[in-house]
């Protein structure tokens, strides 16, 4: 592991567990074992440090969504794909997924216009695959961006009752999951009505 890496991984404890407010340069020199001064060799400062956990966090989870989606396969099917690729993410790597959706905005810094676009690509992904199925009229969507926004925000909540360990005990993480994700998809699908 590089010395970035080891000061990424710590920067990702230390703020996880203190938050960013309390998290300093001093503290992952500390538990990193390395010198302040050769942290800012890699990082300008904490606002660049946490941007940069942000952005790696980010590529890794489009990285696994792109690997999940198979391009012949129908809008409903990809829909599924990725929200079983998302939930995959979030679980396996809880860590990550809570830096980018779960740290505090007053605690975070201002996000450059231009890094805007890296989490775009995960709605646009969405919205593409949604402006297909209602094109082929199988979605019952008016606008496909905006349902890609509202597809993220249910699945993000159902992985936030996981991760946040707030599901009943009465109900298994799996019967919960699997049902989530059919109630969700099945809410764009038009429903056919018997002849």
């Amino acid at each position: 592991m590089s010395l970035r890496e080891e000061i990424l991984e710590v920067s990702k404890e230390l703020l996880l567990k203190h938050g960013f407010s309390k998290m300093s340069m001093r503290k992952i020199a500390r538990k990193a074992d390395v010198t302040a001064t050769s942290i800012y060799l890699h990082f300008k400062n904490k606002d660049d440090l946490l941007l940069a956990l942000v952005e790696e966090s980010i590529a890794n989870l489009t990285k696994v969504l792109r690997d999940a989606l198979d391009e012949v396969a129908s809008p409903v099917e990809q829909l599924e794909s990725l929200a079983d690729a998302y939930v995959g993410y979030a679980l396996d790597n809880p860590q990550e997924y809570e830096i980018i959706y779960m740290v505090r905005p007053e605690e975070m810094p201002k996000y450059p216009k231009e890094k805007f676009q890296h989490i775009r690509q995960i709605y646009e992904l969405l919205a593409g695959i949604i402006q297909r199925g209602k094109d082929q009229q199988l979605f019952d969507v008016e606008d496909p961006l905006v349902s890609a926004y509202t597809l993220w925000a249910q699945i993000h909540g159902v992985v936030s009752v996981i991760l946040g360990k707030r599901l009943d005990t009465r109900i298994s993480n799996e019967r919960f999951l699997d049902l989530a994700k059919d109630h969700i998809i099945q809410g764009f699908i038009i429903q056919k009505t018997p002849a």
